[in-house]
């Protein structure tokens, strides 16, 4: 299984076990486990953290009380699901995180606490464990090529030789278990890839009557000829969306639009500059703001602050709006997302969503208006 946690404060972290979770009130091993940070306010790249000892029999508990938990839980737990909010403390069972807020040094025994914003665990499933010994087989086969089966040593006096055998089949019992792990790394790799990697443009904001959601282009494509995927098709979707979102502009390019705006005095560029002043701060700019740094002139002040305006307004036009019923929506959500990993060889084909009883006569009038005629039949079975 794989979890995936989007938190409040905008990180991306989760953890893998080729185990899957029960309700037994016990730890268990998992031969393949690790945990991961894809994103984060303070995360440059990436980061995975796997366990310390590989045989640790603690590598997951199950908890009827908790959601998914890596670590054993009595020396600190290094990833906890409990209720709305996850503990993460990294560095006990599993390595330590990457830099920033989720890095705790070892005499640190408080959990870095972080509300849930969305949460996903799928059930990962093996598409062709045969296919995967084929692609490994002619690489080792290669190998055992250029080095050459040892030939049983004879020279030396029967004690000797039986130690110099033992110790090259070791040697290739080691090379053996190397190979294994350099596959079973790009393995993972190649898994953790498909959530960490995509175009940024990719990446939508669906306002569904007031509620937020966040989903890739493709995602919303998966099922071809319906509405969704003609409505976010590339022919309707590259106007605007090759602008750089205002909150991800650099001091730069803040820079840059400040140079653009007519009658604003040099000194004023000069002050953006030397605060280095980020598109994510400049749209948190208030009068208050601006005189905080500086910013006094009336004139000026009110050009600029007119100027944020029409920023934040473009800023918000990225947004599309979803007028049907969040519950609904979500659901049909969530069953293209699996359905896309399903695509992927990531999992098993979904199943139709699961409704509750009062909304179902909504849920299929939404299905069936953005997949008309028989394309609903793939969702509502």
């Amino acid at each position: 299984t794989i979890t995936i946690v989007e938190t409040s404060c905008g990180y991306i972290i989760g953890g893998y076990s080729n185990t899957p979770w029960k309700s037994t009130g016990k730890y268990r091993a998992a031969t393949k486990t690790f945990l991961f940070v894809l994103s984060g306010p303070d995360i440059s790249s990436p980061c995975k953290m796997k366990k310390k000892n590989a045989n640790d029999a603690t590598a997951v508990f199950d908890n009827s009380g908790y959601g998914p938990t890596f670590g054993e839980k009595g020396m600190g737990c290094d990833f906890l699901t409990n209720g709305s909010f996850i503990h993460v403390r990294f560095g006990r069972s599993y390595e330590s995180g990457p830099p920033g807020r989720l890095k705790r040094s070892n005499n640190d025994d408080s959990y870095t606490v972080l509300p849930i914003k969305e949460m996903e665990v799928f059930r990962v499933t093996e598409t062709s464990s045969s296919t995967s010994a084929t692609i490994a087989s002619p690489k080792h086969q290669r190998i055992r090529t250029q080095i050459g089966l040892p030939r049983p040593v004879t020279r030396f006096s029967e004690d000797i030789n039986k130690a110099i055998n033992a110790k090259q089949q070791s040697l290739l019992t080691a090379e053996s278990e190397i190979l294994h792990l350099e596959d079973s790394f790009k393995d993972e790799c190649n898994f953790v890839t498909t959530f960490a990697s995509g175009d940024a443009k990719d990446v939508v904001t669906l306002n569904v009557s007031g509620v937020s959601m966040v989903t890739k282009r493709s995602t919303l494509q998966v099922v071809k000829d319906s509405v969704l995927a003609h409505q976010f098709d590339d022919t309707k979707w590259k106007q605007g969306c090759d602008t750089p979102r205002v909150k991800e502009w650099s001091p730069d390019e803040v820079n840059v639009w400040i140079h653009k705006i007519p009658g604003i005095p040099n000194d004023v560029v000069d002050i953006f500059k030397e605060n280095e002043i980020t598109g994510y701060e400049l749209l948190a700019l208030k009068r208050e703001g601006l005189a905080m740094i500086g910013i006094t002139r009336p004139g000026t002040v009110c050009v600029l602050v007119d100027e944020i305006k029409k920023l934040e307004k473009e800023s918000l036009d990225f947004v599309t709006l979803i007028e049907h019923s969040p519950y609904c929506f979500g659901r049909i959500l969530d069953h293209l997302r699996l359905k896309q990993l399903h695509s992927q060889g990531l999992a098993e084909e979904p199943a139709s969503p699961t409704v509750c009883e009062s909304q179902m006569s909504r849920f299929e009038k939404v299905v069936k208006y953005y997949f008309p005629g028989d394309i609903a039949k793939s969702i509502l079975g």
